[in-house]
């Protein structure tokens, strides 16, 4: 044996680890599983998912593609501004439309109930989710610059029509509503921020926070828990605090003998745990349980002509009792979770919206300027004036509000945003 391996001979006596490890060298390896597969699986799920969204709007797709070429000269954009929109708009619709989606983010809810996780972030931060200490769930309300009507309250003052505006409650009640630690809610500050510049102007307004505490309101029913509305029972409520303070502001009676805003003369329908409100919608009902809808409709004689000014300019009219004019009940009978039931007044937020009284001509003509929260308020309120205008700023040209309200005359101007 020559010297090498005789070296060789008694490293491997002397570390019998090493022997072993050199005898497993010189075995034959085992085939692997292949690398690719798990990738290419993964790979073919993403595809299928895309054929399935995308394959049924193919010819939508098209289509979409040659309007942009007619709005970019009708609304006078350049191709790129043009193109820009075409790509926002597909970007939300295939967020909407996705393949699976519903189950994905009902899966990850679920992960993150198991972790029992009290903030669960969303892709746009601002719709992140946090559960609050009563389990609500609640979006963070950040800091923000009052509103544009209340900062531009001027378009409406130079125009000599009495204004009120309205503060409805928020979901994050204080003294009652508690965050994690490290997260905080800013709806109180922006609300006094609305209020200093209000009073700046000399415009009156109703505080409905303050309000419910003094009509002693049940804050576990004021609000859904996986929505970020009021229960539309809160809205019949709130019209009725509204009527009162116009009596004391203006002499104004539009409910003398209480008879409108009365809970026993409305008909409650339940539809049980079958609603998933806007948050709920964010993270899954296994994240966010679900919550009881009732629907308020009215037990005396009503008979109205309603205007809906639809987002592509069409005019809907409708004509009949208040269920009829008001309630769309495709929203009610869906059977899915996910459909949005606090909608079924009107069906949705509209630009402009008229609702004509017709038992009641000798009353007022009302503009309420509106968010979502006037969806349940607006048609309480239509019961007992002869017209109520509704505008919501959101899908309408604040410079061109004054000619608006120009042409409709009001006798009264109601403000109001959650």
């Amino acid at each position: 044996m020559d010297k090498t391996n005789a070296d060789k001979q008694k490293l491997l006596e002397k570390y019998p680890a090493l022997q072993a490890w050199l005898g497993q060298r010189g075995q034959k390896r085992r085939p692997q599983p292949r690398r690719w597969f798990l990738p290419a699986a993964f790979l073919l799920v993403i595809f299928a998912m895309c054929v399935n969204t995308y394959g049924i709007n193919i010819v939508e797709f098209y289509n979409e593609i040659g309007k942009v070429a007619d709005g970019a000269e009708e609304k006078d954009l350049t191709w790129y501004e043009a193109s820009e929109a075409l790509v926002e708009h597909w970007t939300d619709k295939t967020v909407e439309e996705m393949a699976f989606k519903d189950l994905l983010v009902e899966l990850h809810g679920l992960e993150m109930r198991l972790l029992d996780r009290h903030f669960v972030r969303d892709a746009e931060y601002s719709y992140s989710i946090v559960k609050d200490n009563h389990d609500w769930l609640q979006f963070i309300t950040f800091e923000a610059q009052p509103r544009e009507i209340v900062r531009r309250i001027e378009i409406l003052q130079d125009l000599d029509i009495p204004i009120l505006y309205v503060q409805p409650p928020t979901k994050h009640i204080e003294g009652y509503t508690e965050f994690p630690v490290t997260l905080n809610d800013h709806s109180d500050e922006n609300v006094a921020a609305n209020f200093a510049l209000l009073d700046e102007a000399g415009v009156p307004y109703l505080d409905l926070r303050q309000a419910a505490e003094e009509d002693g309101l049940d804050k576990e029913r004021m609000f859904y828990r996986t929505d970020h509305h009021w229960r539309v029972e809160t809205a019949l409520w709130a019209v009725g605090r509204t009527v009162q303070e116009i009596e004391e502001l203006f002499g104004w009676q539009l409910d003398p003998d209480g008879d409108f805003c009365d809970p026993a003369n409305w008909r409650k329908t339940d539809y049980g745990q079958n609603f998933l409100g806007s948050q709920g919608r964010r993270v899954g009902p296994y994240y966010a349980g679900l919550d009881d809808f009732t629907l308020l409709t009215p037990l005396f004689d009503t008979k109205f002509q309603t205007e809906l000014k639809q987002h592509t300019g069409e005019l809907k009219v409708f004509y009949g009792d208040f269920v009829t004019t008001i309630i769309d009940k495709t929203l009610l009978t869906e059977p899915s979770v996910y459909t949005n039931r606090y909608g079924a007044y009107w069906g949705a937020d509209y630009p402009t919206l008229l609702a004509d009284n017709l038992n009641n001509s000798r009353g007022k003509t009302v503009l309420l300027i509106k968010d979502s929260y006037g969806l349940p308020y607006g048609a309480f309120l239509a019961t007992m004036v002869d017209k109520l205008y509704m505008v919501d700023l959101r899908y309408y040209n604040i410079e061109n509000l004054s000619d608006y309200v120009e042409s409709v005359k009001p006798d009264l101007i109601l403000i109001m945003y959650c």
